[in-house]
């Protein structure tokens, strides 16, 4: 009795839960079958900061199988035009002070941030090649925090810039690829 309870549930498991996440006809807006994506316009006050965007974009297009990317748009049924309106890096409520009484090896008086917040703000914009006709639009607004360095020892007496620039351009990656994903995935349902 007890391994005809433990197939059955392992059979309802197994056909029970057959939906499917995404079908294999998904399409663009429009039936778009090829794509050229030009290098994203940044209007941030963050340098290179759109090649992560456009990069994260051709990344989901090529791997998606959905339609072709094509490198001149001449040779495309669409266009797909992405700015990044704006990057903002916020010092988060969370800080690290010294006081005198304090063994944080920080010189009296110090604050130090112990996490940062960057929010990214990208406008995505499909268009007919030849035409004014705009197939989709949205806008994106996305934040993720980042530990910047910290002094936690005496003999450090200073945080490494370049490590605080490496952890802020591995988080704008990290939110360029994942924006993306999620701005392909509307695309594609046409939401």
């Amino acid at each position: 009795m007890h391994n005809f309870i433990l197939f059955l549930s392992m059979l309802i498991f197994q056909f029970g839960c057959a939906y499917k996440l995404s079908s294999t006809n998904d399409t663009l807006p429009g039936n778009i079958r090829s794509l050229y994506i030009p290098v994203f316009k940044n209007n941030s006050t963050e340098p290179g900061v759109e090649v992560y965007f456009t990069n994260a974009l051709k990344k989901e297009i090529l791997t998606s199988n959905v339609i072709s990317l094509n490198n001149h748009e001449s040779s495309t049924d669409a266009v797909m035009y992405g700015q990044i309106k704006s990057v903002e890096i916020y010092s988060d409520e969370s800080v690290a002070e010294s006081t005198q009484n304090s063994k944080n090896y920080l010189p009296r008086g110090t604050v130090i941030s112990t996490q940062v917040k960057v929010v990214v703000t990208v406008a995505l914009e499909l268009k007919k090649v030849n035409s004014s006709q705009i197939l989709w639009s949205s806008e994106f607004k996305q934040s993720l925090n980042y530990t910047p360095p910290q002094v936690t020892l005496p003999v450090i007496n200073s945080t490494n810039n370049l490590y605080n620039l490496s952890a802020r351009r591995q988080t704008l990656e990290t939110l360029a690829n994942q924006m993306m994903q999620l701005a392909f995935d509307r695309m594609v349902d046409n939401f």
